[in-house]
């Protein structure tokens, strides 16, 4: 298809001071959104970048909001995937066993209070070490949503903290020292053990492939 218009100098800098100003996104966002807005006002346009953009500045929010979700959902899909395969892989299972057997061994033979301890230290070790100890710069973040989105899916194992100190409040223990407890722990486990094994992987990837990006 023919251009209509082709974008000038001044255009493309009046462009970058306005992606700038209305902060849409991060770095990556506003390359991909960009090259969008560029090629469609090319063909589409009618010479006039700004009436443009103001006609189209719903349609760029709502670009950068769809990505933003599709990040989300990805990264979603992969820790639902890791985690389970750690039933269906050969390898992994042996391990799986283990641990909840450990984990129902315990919940079966301390008392209350001893497993509240080691259930929230359990957890949020694994919490406080995807947060802190991935060594995911705070710069790199603002940089690129896919880094920012990495950590989002510890918030299952976070938010399962709660139910036990509902428990502890009300010293009510005997639910404590049952199988769905020990199913419980062991979710929370499993699941910030994914996260974060998704968490490398997908770290992995995106600073090699926006590499030109971070440095």
């Amino acid at each position: 298809m023919e251009k209509k218009h082709e974008i000038t100098t001044k255009q493309l800098a009046f462009l970058d001071r306005f992606l700038e100003k209305h902060n849409f996104g991060s770095e990556d966002d506003k390359i991909e959104l960009k090259d969008h807005i560029i090629s469609d006002f090319e063909m589409n346009g009618n010479g006039n970048l700004s009436q443009y953009l103001s006609e189209e500045l719903s349609f760029i929010k709502k670009f950068i909001g769809n990505k933003l979700q599709v990040i989300h959902k990805t990264y979603r899909r992969k820790t639902i995937e890791e985690a389970l395969s750690f039933f269906t892989s050969i390898k992994k299972l042996p391990i799986t066993v283990a641990v909840f057997l450990i984990i129902y061994f315990l919940t079966m033979n301390l008392n209350g209070k001893t497993l509240i301890v080691l259930f929230y230290v359990s957890v949020l070790s694994f919490f406080i070490y995807s947060q802190f100890f991935l060594n995911i710069k705070k710069k790199d973040r603002k940089k690129l949503d896919r880094i920012e989105y990495l950590g989002q899916e510890m918030w299952l194992p976070y938010l399962m903290l709660v139910f036990p100190l509902h428990i502890a409040t009300t010293t009510d223990f005997d639910f404590i020292n049952s199988g769905f407890f020990s199913v419980y722990w062991f979710v929370a486990i499993a699941y910030s053990v994914a996260a974060i094994i998704v968490m490398k992987k997908e770290k992995k990837i995106i600073y090699e492939k926006y590499k030109h990006l971070l440095s």
